[in-house]
C-alpha cells in the first residue's frame, strides 16, 4: 500500500517541477521594453485658417498642411463688358443702326438757269418736307415735297404777282455713312423724277405772254452731307432739276430747269 502511495507522490512533484522550470523559460524568452519617454516638441506650427476677409484667388497654391482658403467674390475677375456691334446706337433698337430713316424740314434758295426766265423772276426761296430710307446704307430712298416761291415782273401782270410751284419727287440715293457709336457724317448723293405745278398768283387780269399755271415733269440730281447725333439729324444739299414738257412761257421759249440750295433738319429712327 505504501508504495503505490510513494510512486504517486514522486510523479507529482516531478510533474510540479518541470511546470515551475517551463514557466520560468518562457519569462526569460520574453524582450524587456523600456519606459515610454517624453514626447518630442513639434517642429511644424499647426494647421492655420488664414482671414477670411482678405480676398485669396482660386488658383493660389495652397501649402502642405494648411486648411485651403474660403474664397471671395472679389478673388474672381470681372464680368466682360457687353460687345457692341460696330456702328450700333446704344439704347435704340438694332435695326435703326444697319438701316436708318429720317423725317426732315427745310428750306433754302433757289433759281432759274435760262436766262430769259431768270430776267423777270427774283431770287426764289424753296421749301421742303422728305422721308429718307437708308441713311446707314450705301443705297438709300428719298420720297419729298418740294415747294418754291418767287416774284415776277413783266408786261401784263400786276406788280405783286409771285410764280408759285409745289410739287413731289422720288430720288435715289448713293450714301457714304461714316458711323461712329450713335454719331454719323454721311456724304451722299443723289437723282430722281418728279412733277412740278407752276402757278401765277395775284394774276386776275393776265395779259402777258405767260400762261396761268403749267404742269412739268422734272429730274432732280445732285449731292450733299448728312450728320446725325442719336435722334437729331441734319443735312445741307445742292440740287439742280432738269424739266421737261415746259409750257409756261409760250412766246419766249425757255425751260423752269433751277438750281438750289438747301439745309434741313428733323429726327432719325
Amino acid at each position: 500500500m505504501k508504495l503505490p502511495r510513494m510512486m504517486m507522490l514522486m510523479v507529482a512533484g516531478l510533474w510540479g517541477t518541470g511546470s515551475a522550470m517551463a514557466r520560468a523559460q518562457t519569462a526569460d524568452d520574453v524582450p524587456q521594453t523600456s519606459p515610454p519617454g517624453p514626447v518630442p516638441p513639434m517642429t511644424q506650427a499647426p494647421p492655420t485658417n488664414p482671414d477670411i476677409d482678405t480676398p485669396v484667388s482660386p488658383s493660389t497654391p495652397v501649402p502642405l498642411g494648411e486648411v485651403p482658403p474660403m474664397v471671395t467674390p472679389e478673388a474672381f475677375p470681372p464680368p466682360a463688358p457687353p460687345t457692341q456691334v460696330e456702328g450700333s446706337m446704344a439704347g435704340y433698337p438694332r435695326w435703326m443702326s444697319h438701316v436708318g430713316a429720317a423725317m426732315m424740314l427745310g428750306a433754302g434758295y433757289e433759281d432759274f438757269t435760262y436766262n430769259n426766265v431768270k430776267a423777270m423772276t427774283g431770287a426764289g426761296t424753296s421749301w421742303d418736307a422728305r422721308l429718307v430710307g437708308g441713311t446707314r446704307q450705301y443705297v438709300g430712298i428719298e420720297a419729298a415735297y418740294v415747294g418754291a416761291a418767287r416774284s415776277i415782273q413783266t408786261l401784263g401782270l400786276a406788280s405783286n404777282t409771285n410764280l408759285v410751284s409745289n410739287g413731289v419727287e422720288g430720288a435715289l440715293r448713293l450714301n457714304v455713312p461714316l458711323v461712329q457709336g450713335a454719331a454719323l457724317v454721311e456724304p451722299f448723293g443723289f437723282i430722281g423724277l418728279g412733277w412740278q405745278h407752276y402757278s401765277l398768283t395775284h394774276a386776275s387780269s393776265n395779259t402777258s405772254d405767260l400762261t396761268g399755271s403749267d404742269d412739268v415733269m422734272s429730274m432732280p440730281y445732285g449731292g450733299g452731307i448728312e450728320a446725325s447725333y442719336r435722334m437729331l439729324m441734319l443735312d445741307a444739299r445742292f440740287t439742280y432739276r432738269q424739266t421737261y414738257m415746259n409750257d409756261l412761257l409760250r412766246a419766249e421759249g425757255g425751260k423752269l430747269n433751277t438750281w438750289g440750295v438747301g439745309g434741313n433738319v428733323g429726327v432719325e429712327f
